[in-house]
């Protein structure tokens, strides 16, 4: 199949590092199939920029994946669109605190549904869809290996994604490849695109600001390439992930050296 046939759905694909896969793969000559969940403008005006660039290159679908009833929505229109999928990454995600005397049933399940199980039912959901050989990433995360303090829910997504990875693998060989990507501190691409590099952020700025920064920071002071990644190097590593043959089962960190720091 020629570069310009080729398709990948992107979960969580109008904002963040979810927008950047989107126009990487796009640019590699993909058609690019865009779910996002409230992120409308966001997703209608990526989707007309595409399409500006190549014709009818790029659909936005919305769906709340934290339901089955959606996310088997979703897996009909991706269907009836009749551009069968060589590439799913799972990409959407939420990310927040849950410190043990706080954390309540809502917020726990909010953060299983979205992180888990929407990865396990949307990829069940679209098997009729894959194409041939198709592959399929799972964006994990560091600290499903290495526990962040007060995000043990978050964490306990991330390490069973990560199982999750493996898992697929194993069941959906040899028709199709499953591999991870984990990742360590990305800064969003508003961030990341600045020709500085992230550097420590003074008292000066609001108390949430201050909070992140000083999160940054911490995890900063272990990274050995001393700095912070941008959302490209997850791009180039799915990149590579989508056009190697003979890999499958693997999660590969992009963490600037994390784990060993």
């Amino acid at each position: 199949m020629s570069n310009h046939q080729r398709t990948a759905l992107i979960t969580g694909g109008a904002q963040r590092i979810g927008r950047v896969l989107v126009n990487h793969f796009h640019d590699l000559g993909w058609r690019v199939i865009i779910h996002y969940h409230a992120s409308r403008d966001a997703a209608d005006q990526l989707t007309q920029r595409l399409n500006g660039k190549r014709q009818d290159s790029a659909r936005a679908f919305s769906a709340d994946l934290g339901t089955i009833d959606q996310i088997e929505a979703l897996a009909k229109a991706v269907t009836d669109l009749e551009w069968p999928l060589d590439l799913v990454i799972h990409n959407a995600a939420q990310f927040s605190p849950t410190p043990l005397s706080t954390t309540t049933e809502s917020s726990w399940e909010q953060l299983m549904s979205t992180n888990l199980k929407a990865p396990f039912f949307l990829t069940q959901a679209l098997l009729n869809v894959l194409s041939a050989r198709a592959n399929l990433i799972f964006l994990c995360d560091i600290f499903g290996d290495r526990p962040l303090p007060n995000y043990s829910v978050y964490s306990a997504t991330k390490a069973g994604l990560a199982m999750m990875t493996r898992s697929l693998a194993l069941d959906l060989a040899p028709a199709h490849r499953v591999n991870g990507i984990a990742l360590g501190a990305i800064l969003p691409p508003s961030i990341a695109a600045s020709a500085e590099p992230y550097v420590p952020q003074d008292a000066r700025q609001s108390s949430a600001a201050l909070e992140e920064s000083e999160l940054l920071d911490s995890i900063l002071a272990r990274v050995p390439l001393a700095t912070i990644g941008s959302p490209v190097h997850i791009a180039e590593v799915a990149e590579f992930l989508a056009s190697s043959a003979y890999i499958t089962g693997q999660i590969i960190p992009v963490d600037g050296g994390r784990r060993v720091g």
